[in-house]
């Protein structure tokens, strides 16, 4: 049973469902008593709250935000696009050039180099942003994206 809860405790902090403290822990509590106890019960719902502590916290959804800059460059072909972006407070991105991937739905077409932009990004499993929509400010105003699906 303690064999059991090693490999329990080691899987969810790999899962980043707790942390190393809370891991050494349960450790520390399976070794003394020998066998799965109350700790293992404290180890289970201090795992359940950091899981949902670690998604976001108050109203605005971490893994979604919304951003404006300047087209740098266009790769249609691998679909990505280097923005010279504004900070992007709600993931605490300050202002930068970087390069994004662009979910299939967006079309680039409409777009070139030099348009003054806005854009939502999502957050992927592998924790890389990427445009899931994408507005010429100059053409469509500087609300373009307002009211639109943050999907």
């Amino acid at each position: 049973m303690t064999r059991l809860l090693t490999i329990l405790s080691v899987l969810a902090f790999v899962a980043g469902t707790t942390s190393p403290h809370q891991l050494a822990r349960a450790q520390e509590g399976s070794a003394q008593s020998g066998a799965a106890g109350p700790e293992t019960l404290y180890l289970l719902a201090d795992s359940h709250e950091a899981g949902h502590a670690d998604h976001g916290s108050g109203a605005a959804d971490s893994r979604i935000a919304h951003g404006t800059g300047v087209i740098q460059a266009i790769d249609s072909e691998n679909r990505s696009l280097t923005i010279d972006h504004e900070p992007i407070d709600e993931i605490g991105m300050g202002a930068m050039t970087m390069g994004f991937g662009v979910v299939g739905a967006v079309d680039l077409s409409g777009l070139s180099e030099g348009d003054s932009v806005a854009f939502r990004l999502k957050r992927g499993r592998d924790n890389s942003y990427r445009v899931t929509a994408i507005c010429n400010r100059d053409t469509h105003g500087p609300d373009c994206l307002a009211g639109g699906s943050d999907d």
